[in-house]
C-alpha cells in the first residue's frame, strides 16, 4: 500500500461525505479586508466542509484497514471549548501516532469548528481554522489543504511536535513553526531534542516487506 492508495481513498470518501456541503473561493485574494470583517462571522455552517474532510481521512483510514476509531479521548489538559463530538483514529501499525478529530461550535453553527489532536493522552495541536472572522476567510480550499498536510505528516511519521514549558516546535511536511523560540534555537532542538517532550510516531503505511505479493 502507498500513499497514493490512501490518497486517492481519502478523495472517494470525502466526496461521500461533501456532497451537502460547498467550497468557496478566497473572498479576498488581496488580504486587504475591511475593519468590520474582523468581528463579523458570516455562514459559519459553510465550514463544517472542513469538517469533512477530517472525517474523509478517518473513513478512509479504517476502510483500509490501517486504523481503528475510537470514540473515547483522554486529554493532556482539558479542552479550551466544549466539544460537540470527538473520536481518536487509533493506527494499527506499532509506534504510529493516534489523530484526534474533535468538532466545536464556530459562530451559530455547533460543528463548524474542527480541532485536531495527537498522542495518547491527546495533545490539541489544530483548530481549523483559526480564527473564523470574515477577514481571515481564505477560502475552502486553503482549509482543506492545512487538513491534508496535518493527516499526511502524522500517517507518513513525519510529524513533530516538540514542546519545553511555553516553547513550542512542530514539524508540519515542510513546513515548520515555533513559539517563544528563535529559529536558530529551534533548529539545533530539532537536530538533538534532549529535554525536550516529543510527540511524533513512525508511518502507518505497512512496510513492502509487509505487502502480501500478489499470486
Amino acid at each position: 500500500m502507498s500513499e497514493d492508495d490512501v490518497v486517492e481513498a481519502v478523495e472517494r470518501a470525502f466526496e461521500r461525505l461533501s456532497r451537502d456541503f460547498a467550497g468557496w473561493p478566497d473572498p479576498r485574494p488581496d488580504r486587504r479586508p475591511d475593519d468590520s470583517e474582523y468581528s463579523r462571522v458570516t455562514n459559519a455552517a459553510r465550514y463544517r466542509l472542513v469538517g469533512a474532510r477530517a472525517e474523509a481521512w478517518a473513513a478512509a483510514l479504517e476502510e483500509l484497514g490501517l486504523a481503528t476509531l475510537e470514540s473515547r479521548v483522554d486529554w493532556t489538559e482539558p479542552p479550551r471549548t466544549d466539544f460537540r463530538r470527538s473520536f481518536m483514529i487509533v493506527p494499527e501499525a506499532a509506534g504510529a501516532l493516534p489523530v484526534v478529530v474533535a468538532r466545536d461550535r464556530l459562530g451559530d453553527c455547533d460543528d463548524a469548528g474542527l480541532m485536531l489532536g495527537a498522542g495518547r493522552p491527546t495533545v490539541q495541536i489544530a483548530f481549523i481554522p483559526d480564527c473564523g472572522c470574515d477577514a481571515c476567510d481564505s477560502g475552502s480550499q486553503d482549509l482543506i489543504d492545512v487538513v491534508d498536510q496535518y493527516f499526511h505528516a502524522i500517517v507518513t511519521g513525519r510529524y513533530r511536535r516538540l514542546s519545553k514549558g511555553d516553547q513550542v516546535i512542530t514539524v508540519v511536511e515542510e513546513s515548520r513553526s515555533s513559539s517563544n523560540i528563535d529559529w536558530r534555537r529551534a533548529d539545533a532542538v530539532l537536530a538533538r531534542p534532549r529535554g525536550w517532550a516529543e510527540i511524533t510516531g513512525t508511518t502507518w503505511l505497512p512496510s513492502k516487506a509487509d505487502t502480501p505479493r500478489k499470486p
